[in-house]
């Protein structure tokens, strides 16, 4: 195991075409520019409190808004979030709230029809894409849109572009305090630990198994977005749940195991006693079903440099799990041909 780990470089990156790892590279910078990308763009006034905070987008583009939300609970932020993946808009959006439309591309067309729908209900909205049918719709009707930069996977800008602009929005709107000092710590956190090591060694422990990954309810997107980056970067299933939901449910199915797993839990100090407990016997009753699990465990003063680095750790263990499978992780061929048979949008 230790010559694989030793050889891994040379005899993997190759498949890495379109060089995606560059583009973790270059996170610290790009998390600073993104920051201050809606720092003198015009916003649209606000007359009266905001009620609500709409995160309009899916895929990649869909997980600021989770993350937000994560934040938003950490703060004690009374301010609801809510994350629209659909065609349609729900019936809570009001005049009072604020709606971020969020697609990398500008072309997603379940966020193009919540965006037009937002845009009927109130004024106070907020387009962020790198160009496309967003930017036309947005400047036709003379509604704010944030230019991102183009380049990128969805799912990399995300964890920058598609997320620290919204940080100075929500400042100017007096929704959160000056954020600085917070952004600057995520810059130097997910620049100092060793990540490619962590990662690589718990790539080789999901290689040809079937990952399944737990976190706390309050933590639950992140197990997603990891979930999901497997999906995208290694082209294979994984599949994730929340503490303690699954202990009502999902875990009888360790009874009748019908293929090979492996259980990675998230661990936070914030979470509940009772929650650490759970994971604490849940990992022993695998255990004796021959089910190895690896503990992920955050701490530090940083809330959101936590949150990052365990983002920014989920993806490169995607992307070295890729390159164990001899898969380029950039292409998303299936989604693509998906596009392509649902036709233009209108």
């Amino acid at each position: 195991m230790d010559n694989e780990f030793e050889s891994f470089p040379d005899e993997y990156y190759h498949l890495d075409k379109q060089k995606l790892l560059n583009q973790y590279g270059q996170l610290a910078g790009d998390i600073s520019a993104a920051y201050n990308l809606a720092k003198d763009i015009e916003i649209p006034p606000s007359k009266t409190p905001i009620d609500h905070v709409f995160f309009l987008g899916m895929g990649g583009s869909a997980i600021s808004g989770d993350l937000m939300h994560i934040y938003f609970d950490h703060l004690k932020i009374s301010v609801p979030i809510t994350v629209v993946r659909d065609y349609d808009i729900p019936h809570t959006m009001t005049e009072h709230s604020l709606v971020f439309a969020v697609s990398y591309s500008g072309n997603t067309e379940e966020t193009i029809s919540a965006y037009r729908q937002a845009l009927r209900v109130t004024k106070k909205v907020i387009a962020v894409s790198s160009g496309g049918k967003l930017e036309e719709i947005a400047k036709v009707n003379r509604n704010t849109h944030i230019v991102v930069p183009k380049g990128y996977q969805p799912r990399t800008a995300a964890i920058s572009y598609l997320f620290f602009p919204f940080l100075q929005l929500l400042e100017r709107y007096k929704i959160l305090a000056p954020q600085s000092a917070e952004v600057e710590a995520v810059i130097r956190g997910v620049t100092k630990p060793d990540f490619k090591t962590h990662a690589i060694t718990i790539s080789e422990k999901l290689h040809n198994k079937i990952p399944l990954i737990y976190a706390s309810g309050k933590f639950y997107p992140l197990a997603y977005r990891f979930k999901t980056q497997i999906n995208e970067h290694a082209k294979t299933h994984a599949f994730c749940h929340e503490y303690s939901e699954f202990n009502h449910n999902e875990i009888l199915g360790y009874e009748n195991l019908l293929a090979q797993h492996h259980v990675v839990v998230y661990r936070f100090d914030e979470d509940h006693r009772r929650i650490k407990k759970r994971m604490d016997i849940v990992r022993s009753l695998l255990s004796k079903q021959g089910v190895e699990t690896t503990d992920i465990k955050l701490s530090g003063d940083h809330f959101l440099t936590k949150i990052y680095s365990t983002i920014i750790l989920g993806d490169l263990v995607a992307y070295y799990l890729a390159l164990r499978y001899q898969i380029d992780p950039s292409p998303v061929t299936m989604i693509e041909s998906l596009k392509e048979q649902m036709g233009p949008f209108i």
